[in-house]
């Protein structure tokens, strides 16, 4: 029976063990993980990354090795407060450690030292304060601090830059307002309540009324001209149809000389019936044929074109012409190539 009682607390114990080793060692793992990437960020400068990585480290695993490096990241990112704080807690932990502790901690804790006296001496400080007049119940936030107490209107220690100061009042109404402040700078803010607080016993006085006036008079409006309707202008089919006369005729003058010169070349030795003698004359009576016809079509294509770019250059729009209303409908222009419907 001994026995199988120590067995049996012998396998509770291993069931612990097997439960609570694996979180263990997973806590571990996750904040010298941060603890590593935030130690490798810092080194490189980036400290907006670096710090809050070595602050996740000790929340998981608040070992004083990481709480001085983080009061350096904090220092040498700017946030002064945030450094000063960091080495003060640093300190006290040191002054609570064993003998044998503090001597592998003492390199550490004359350099902590070190740095918060220089802290102190360049660290801005700023208060927060109310107005005498502030109703009972007011609150105050500096950031996401709410400020109670003694820290309300106290000179404490803040980080370089901006601030934003937040106040709620009993009604539950709130007003923000900012802040700058340099290093070493030493400033005292008194919140300004200005409109936001009633005044006891004074009820908000509606704006008096404007005496009536004279009637303004009424004004005709006047009629405005109907729109213009635009003429149609042809000019770009005037181009294109100039274009491709001129184009035709230069190609029927091209062909109408090469087959005059190839006529001559196929008359000695080619009869009325076009017959020859030789093949040359052959090769070039058919091409003085081919070259005939091609000349003859470019005539005709240009021929067309330059009617078609007289009728349009005819029927284009001048200025000065009078134009149809756009509300009256269709209307009738009178131009040089007769009457033409405008609509």
């Amino acid at each position: 029976m001994p026995c199988r009682r120590f067995f049996s607390a012998f396998l509770l114990v291993l069931l612990f063990a097997s439960a609570s080793s694996p979180s263990a060692r997973a806590d571990d793992k996750d904040a010298s993980g941060s603890f590593d990437y935030g130690l490798s960020e810092m080194l490189a400068g980036r400290y907006a990354t670096g710090c809050p990585a070595l602050e996740s480290s000790f929340r998981v695993d608040p070992r004083p090795g990481t709480l001085f490096t983080l009061a350096d990241c904090d220092r040498k990112w700017g946030k002064t407060a945030s450094a000063l704080a960091r080495f003060e807690e640093y300190l006290a932990l040191y002054e609570r450690m064993p003998p044998d502790s503090q001597a592998r901690q003492r390199e550490r804790a004359s350099v902590a030292a070190a740095e918060r006296a220089a802290l102190e001496r360049t660290v801005p400080l700023l208060s927060v304060r109310l107005p005498g007049d502030a109703p009972a119940g007011t609150r105050v936030w500096r950031d996401d601090v709410e400020l109670t107490g003694p820290a309300l209107s106290a000179m404490v220690p803040v980080d370089p830059g901006e601030h934003r100061i937040r106040v709620e009042l009993p009604g539950g109404r709130s007003k923000e307002q900012g802040i700058s402040i340099e290093a070493g700078e030493q400033r005292t803010l008194i919140v300004d309540l200005a409109g936001e607080a009633p005044q006891p016993g004074a009820a908000a006085a509606a704006p008096p009324a404007p005496a009536p006036g004279p009637a303004p008079a009424q004004v005709a409006p006047v009629p405005r001209a109907p729109p213009r309707a635009k003429g149609s202008s042809h000019a770009g089919w005037v181009y294109v149809a100039a274009g491709t006369a001129a184009a035709s005729l230069v190609v029927a003058g091209i062909t109408g000389g090469i087959a005059l010169a190839d006529k001559s070349t196929a008359s000695p030795v080619c009869n009325a019936q076009g017959m020859c003698t030789t093949q040359q004359g052959v090769n070039a009576g058919n091409e003085a044929h081919t070259m005939a016809n091609v000349e003859t079509g470019a005539l005709i294509v240009g021929t067309v074109a330059l009617a078609v770019t007289a009728l349009l250059w005819w029927t284009e729009p001048r200025s000065g012409e009078p134009q149809a209303s756009a509300t009256h409908g269709a209307a009738v222009r009178w131009a040089p190539a007769g009457a033409v419907w405008v609509w």
